[in-house]
């Protein structure tokens, strides 16, 4: 096809040289751009996390380990591991990860059926694999697998004229979801399963999908989960410990002895907390998994009110970044990218400080950068990375839709 001169800025040019300036163009956008402050903050976090874990763990050691810095060298080699990973991802342009979604999909699923034949348990859980030299929990990185295919799925594609959420793409995305919880709940993890659903809900109700739709898979999920109650797939332990929340004296050696012991050691911490190294409750290890699911109340106890106040507006400056450069991207799939990293470390905060101070249920939720795990921490290191490759790409977009449009 002819490529016809065009005026631009009141002067008219001929074919080569308005491809040149939009070659010259591009070189000077390329430059390199990077959202600083979301990057600090995650740092900061992680770094905090470091400390946290080694002050919850010195004293109490787990059988076989009999260096007190066991776990804190442990999670430091995972998070310069995942500052790794995360500076190589910046290399790689997050659009290909639309164009091949379903690759990213059949990865997911294989990874959740290979952890129900190869995996291990814990605490009657069958969701980690053991690689000899370090364990994986294929459920973290089923978020992040989640958002990137629902995003592509949901998001305009270039033989459509309009961005239209159609029906067809909401059924595709449930099914996407669903088939990922369904393979999560067989290992039990009621857990990560409730993260996948409630993001997966607020990324439909943000890509412009009849609210409709939005409504319909709430109520069909809500009338699932009273089928389960009816058929007995449900068991009364996990009942318990998604209710005990409500009333944890009613069991206070069992289901509510984890909940009790997090309000104590919180509470105790009062405005300015008891110092580091100092924590009572935690070195004394009346807090179960104070390392992981309750990794807040040892900031609580040893930080008090304004060190946990001062984490979660850390927290809240890295949720606004992402929500912030996801207004700044040039594509829809790159915009439900970062909404969707943005509603998981939001949705996994809330839940996972919501349970130690007992407003939410206790599902055994993970705090993000702060809470031992290599899973957990590597799979928000490359939710963060994609946040960042589209911050950084975010000006690209828009030259190559010039020159586009220039050929039809």
């Amino acid at each position: 096809m002819a490529f016809k001169g065009r005026h631009i800025a009141g002067r008219s040019i001929d074919n080569s040289s308005f491809l040149e300036e939009i070659n010259l163009d591009k070189e000077k956008k390329r430059t390199f751009k990077f959202d600083f402050v979301l990057l600090i903050c995650v740092l900061l976090l992680s770094g905090f996390g470091l400390l946290v874990i080694y002050s919850a763990t010195m004293f109490s050691l787990s059988a076989n380990v009999s260096d007190p810095a066991y776990h804190f060298k442990k999670q430091l080699t995972i998070l310069i591991v995942s500052i790794f990973i995360f500076g190589a991802l910046l290399f790689f342009n997050y659009r290909r990860f639309k164009r091949f979604w379903i690759i990213v999909f059949i990865a997911n699923i294989l990874l959740l059926i290979s952890v129900l034949i190869f995996g291990y348990e814990v605490n009657a859980t069958k969701g980690w694999i053991d690689l000899k030299f370090t364990s994986i929990q294929p459920s973290e990185f089923s978020k992040i697998f989640m958002i990137v295919c629902v995003a592509a799925v949901l998001s305009k594609w270039r033989s459509e004229k309009k961005p239209v959420v159609s029906f067809k793409k909401v059924i595709l995305s449930i099914f996407i979801v669903f088939l990922t919880i369904g393979l999560i709940l067989l290992e039990p993890d009621f857990g990560q399963s409730i993260i996948i659903f409630i993001v997966f809900v607020l990324m439909l109700f943000v890509s412009g999908a009849n609210f409709l739709y939005v409504l319909g898979v709430i109520g069909v999920t809500i009338g699932g989960v009273f089928a389960g109650l009816k058929m007995g797939l449900i068991q009364q332990y996990q009942l318990d410990r998604l209710l005990i929340f409500l009333k944890p004296d009613v069991k206070p050696e069992g289901a509510g002895y984890n909940l009790i012991q997090s309000k104590i050691a919180i509470g105790s911490g009062k405005l300015f907390g008891k110092g580091l190294f100092l924590g009572t409750q935690t070195n004394l290890n009346y807090v179960p998994e104070s390392r992981t699911d309750f990794i807040f109340s040892v900031i609580g106890e040893e930080f008090g009110f304004v060190g946990a106040f001062i984490t979660i507006i850390i927290f809240a400056i890295i949720i606004w970044r992402c929500f912030k450069i996801a207004r700044q991207a040039s594509d829809q799939f790159g915009f439900m990218v970062c909404a969707g990293v943005g509603f998981l470390i939001l949705t996994q905060m809330t839940i996972n400080i919501g349970m130690t101070i007992g407003l939410m249920p206790i599902i055994g939720i993970p705090l993000p950068f702060l809470s031992y795990g290599g899973s957990n921490l590597l799979s928000i290191f490359i939710g963060i990375s994609l946040v960042e490759n589209v911050y950084m790409r975010r000006e690209m977009r828009k030259d190559y839709e010039i020159a586009n449009e220039e050929f039809k």
